[in-house]
């Protein structure tokens, strides 16, 4: 009895594991970045990042991802982007 109250309990307590979480794909979010930096117009801009986000949001919903999961990843993927590319486009230069 006991015993089964627990493995109840354990699975309903799964954690769920992001072997490669979004904002972490350094490569990703400088891409990312880049190609809404050479958008013509912010709106463009704007648009790719949502249908990047998307899309990758549709990968994580097809590995079976809970949506809670899926939501923080696309947040932090957001912000990762961001930031990257306010770095981008207001960082300082080096002059040669």
């Amino acid at each position: 009895m006991i015993a089964a109250r627990i493995k109840r309990q354990l699975l309903a307590r799964r954690a769920t594991f992001i072997p490669f979480p979004l904002a972490r794909r350094r490569a990703l979010v400088t891409k990312l970045a880049a190609e809404m930096a050479a958008a013509r117009t912010a709106e463009l801009a704007e648009k790719l990042l949502q249908s990047r986000a998307a899309r990758l949001g549709r990968g994580l919903r097809c590995r079976h991802v809970s949506p809670d999961a899926v939501r923080h990843e696309l947040r932090a993927l957001e912000s990762a982007v961001r930031a990257e590319l306010w770095r981008v486009l207001f960082a300082p230069r080096s002059r040669p």
